[in-house]
């Protein structure tokens, strides 16, 4: 039996641009990789049906999941992977913008491109989870666009201390979309030029770099998640109170939200403080 980390990411900016033909939106944000902080197991099924097995611990997964997909691609591309049994033992909600389902499928796509030396192309990837192309660099932070797969690595953010919180409610990624593309038909929420987006994610990764103070970070589905509950202004309130606290935003499409330290022990006082003023939070957590 092989056991494999599973990364999550946050999203330090993310504009999102018009939907495509196919359905996907274009985007420009900036990636950064925390964690492990989910595991999976994986070996040679040895049940009598000969049929693959996944199982999840702690917190179900309901319908296909990313796992399964994951498995069905590689065998899908030639790979004569045997049916296998993987358990993962999950720590993150579903819903909550921070990819934990696509580092599980990156998970099993690593191991497997690592033992059966398989090449395996990130705009096919990307059809499994936008996010999994970043899971399989070796970048810890990265410029990405297109639906996320067109990546430009930087070099690694370090010395920053995530404090991430998941609220009680999450999001479904569609539904944010929906509710995002229906904002922008109604003038309620604006687009911004690609250039600008490109040039404003550099410039946060440039001031996060010097560990110069941000504040609020750009995320286009923030009008989407404020108008469903006032705990993101809760949140972010408190983060601007915190000392050594450089930047707080909306991971991906929601629901989770992070406040970004420079001291570890400043980040677990402030896990502290939110822990006790806000109600509504499912998970918290102090990662690196």
């Amino acid at each position: 039996m092989i056991y494999i980390p599973s990364y999550i990411k946050i999203n330090l900016a993310l504009r999102v641009f018009v939907a495509r033909q196919d359905g996907y939106h274009e985007i420009a944000t900036l990636f950064h990789k925390v964690g492990p902080i989910e595991w999976l197991s994986i070996k040679r099924s040895t049940n009598f049906a000969d049929e693959d097995a996944v199982a999840s611990h702690n917190i179900s997964i309901s319908g296909t999941n990313t796992i399964s997909r994951a498995i069905d691609f590689l065998r899908s591309k030639g790979i004569k992977l045997p049916p296998v049994e993987c358990d993962v033992w999950k720590i993150l909600p579903v819903g909550s913008g921070i990819g934990a389902g696509s580092g599980n499928a990156a998970a099993v796509l690593e191991w497997a491109s690592t033992v059966y030396d398989a090449e395996l192309d990130p705009h096919e990837l990307a059809s499994l989870g936008a996010d999994i192309p970043f899971f399989l660099s070796k970048a810890k932070t990265a410029l990405a666009t297109g639906v996320g797969e067109r990546l430009k690595p930087l070099d690694s953010l370090t010395g920053l201390f995530v404090l991430l919180v998941i609220p009680d409610k999450n999001i479904s990624t569609a539904e944010a979309y929906r509710k995002l593309d229906e904002g922008r038909k109604n003038g309620e929420i604006s687009i911004v030029p690609v250039s600008f987006a490109i040039y404003e994610a550099l410039n946060i990764y440039g001031n996060l770099e010097k560990k110069e103070k941000v504040g609020l970070l750009p995320n286009d589905f923030m009008p989407v998640l404020k108008k469903e509950s006032d705990f993101y202004d809760k949140f972010f309130n408190l983060c601007d109170t915190f000392e050594s606290s450089l930047a707080w935003g909306l991971s991906g499409s929601g629901s989770s939200a992070f406040c970004l330290f420079t001291d570890r022990h400043e980040a677990i006082k402030a896990q502290e403080a939110v822990s006790l003023k806000l109600d509504e939070i499912s998970k918290i957590f102090v990662l690196e």
